[in-house]
C-alpha cells in the first residue's frame, strides 16, 4: 500500500496527471540507470490515483509552519523567526515538501511564488489533491517587484503575500491573522463528571 502511494506521488511530481478512476500504478520496465541496466526500483506510468494517505496533525500541541523556497537565506531567516514558538519545516526542494505534506497537516504554508525545481502552480495543484490540506492557508513569498504582478491573480488557496526579505513585524501580522490561538473546544461534560 505504501509503495503504491509513493508511486502515485512520484507520478504527480514527475508530471503525470491525476486520474481518480485509474488502477494501480504499474510498469513493465523502469528508466535506464547511468550504468546501462534498467533500474527495476523505478516505475513510470501515465495513470495516477489520487493519494489516499490521510495527513495528521501534530499531537504535541505546537503549531506547524512549512516554508518552501529555493532561496536559502529566506529559509534560514524564517527558521530564526519561527523556531521558538512553532515547529518549522523548511524545504528548498518542493518535491521533498510534498512528501512531507503527504503525512502532516501544517497550520500555515509559506511558498515561493516562483520556484525553479517545480512550478509553484504544480506544487499547489498537488497540495490541493489532499482534502485535509484544502483549508490550510498558503502565503506567497515574493520580491517587492513581483508583488504587484501577482497580487490581483492569486490562485485558490493562496490567501496573502509577504515580501522578501521577510521582516519580523510582517511575519507576526501574518501569523496573528492566519493561525488561530484557539484550542479545540473540549466537551464540558467530560470536565464535570456526573455524581
Amino acid at each position: 500500500m505504501e509503495d503504491d502511494i509513493f508511486l502515485q506521488l512520484s507520478s504527480l511530481i514527475n508530471g503525470g496527471s491525476p486520474s481518480p478512476l485509474s488502477g494501480p500504478v504499474t510498469s513493465s520496465s523502469g528508466p535506464a540507470s547511468p550504468y546501462g541496466a534498467t533500474d527495476s526500483t523505478m516505475f513510470t506510468s501515465d495513470n495516477m490515483v489520487y493519494p489516499d494517505i490521510k495527513p495528521k496533525r501534530a499531537a504535541d500541541g505546537r503549531r506547524n509552519v512549512v516554508v518552501i523556497d529555493d532561496d536559502f537565506s529566506t529559509l534560514d531567516l524564517m527558521t530564526i523567526y519561527l523556531q521558538r514558538d512553532y515547529d518549522v519545516e523548511t524545504f528548498d526542494n518542493p518535491k521533498n515538501a510534498i512528501f512531507y505534506l503527504n503525512g502532516t497537516i501544517p497550520d500555515l504554508i509559506f511558498i515561493d511564488c516562483y520556484l525553479n525545481v517545480m512550478s509553484t502552480k504544480k506544487v499547489l495543484e498537488i497540495i490541493k489533491t489532499y482534502k485535509e490540506l484544502a483549508n490550510i492557508p498558503i502565503i506567497y513569498l515574493a520580491e517587492p517587484s513581483e508583488q504587484a504582478a501577482i497580487e490581483s491573480k492569486l490562485p485558490p488557496g493562496v490567501v496573502d503575500i509577504i515580501s522578501r526579505p521577510v521582516k519580523r513585524g510582517d511575519l507576526q501580522r501574518m501569523l496573528d491573522t492566519y493561525i488561530s490561538d484557539e484550542e479545540p473546544e473540549e466537551d464540558e461534560a467530560a470536565d464535570h463528571p456526573i455524581m
